[in-house]
């Protein structure tokens, strides 16, 4: 079955309601999602309710971006976010407290709030597509590896038509199963790059936000 476990809604800072993200998954033939927005979790209720009310054939694994004290982390399988500015340790030990586990997304990335390192997390993200070059994938995969971590991949999606490029391979039939497979790293890894021209838009929106939080401050 196919997941992507990193995906940002318009709770945050994608571009795409939790509707056109569903939407999304099932024409890529995903089994199921992670909405993972950052610091808040007030999209999850929006996405049962469509799953719900649809019917749909989908897996929704509860999950939320964390701001912590060194950078971000995934946490997966929780109903609510762990406190902001913790160290990740704390944040990945708060997360096993709530019941869910903690993975590391894009580590070593230049830019974008990354981890400079890897923390005893639950899983390692070894394969993000918003990865123009590759080379954090890469070290990550390297260090994961090394240290026999469990590892999955995610597309950090911002957008609908990017949801799905970033694929963990898991066999589970509910989203406890998930969590179960990531931590005894029974995963496969699939993923294709994003697109050069969902990069401009991110960017665009950052400096954007940027601009209207100075405007306000003035």
């Amino acid at each position: 079955m196919k997941f992507d476990l990193h995906i940002h809604s318009n709770f945050s800072d994608g571009h795409a309601d939790v509707k056109e993200i569903i939407e999304a998954a099932r024409r890529r033939g995903l089994d199921g999602i992670a909405i993972t927005d950052h610091d808040t979790m007030k999209g999850i209720p929006a996405a049962r309710r469509y799953i719900r009310d649809k019917k749909l054939d989908l897996i929704l694994i509860p999950g939320v971006e964390v701001s912590t004290s060194e950078g971000h982390l995934l946490v997966l399988g929780v109903e609510e976010p762990p406190q902001r500015r913790m160290s990740p340790e704390e944040t990945i030990e708060r997360a096993h407290e709530l019941g869910g586990i903690a993975d590391v997304p894009h580590p070593y990335h230049p830019f974008r709030h990354a981890l400079g390192r890897i923390p005893d997390a639950d899983a390692v993200e070894v394969y993000n597509s918003k990865h123009i070059f590759g080379l954090a994938n890469g070290r990550a995969r390297f260090e994961a590896k090394r240290r026999k971590m469990p590892m999955v991949a995610g597309s950090d999606s911002h957008f609908a038509e990017t949801v799905g490029l970033g694929v963990t391979e898991i066999e589970a039939e509910d989203a406890e199963e998930v969590l179960e497979a990531i931590r005894k790293g029974r995963t496969q890894i699939l993923g294709k790059r994003t697109p050069p021209r969902f990069f401009v838009g991110n960017m665009f929106t950052y400096f954007y936000r940027k601009m209207v939080k100075r405007a306000r401050r003035v």
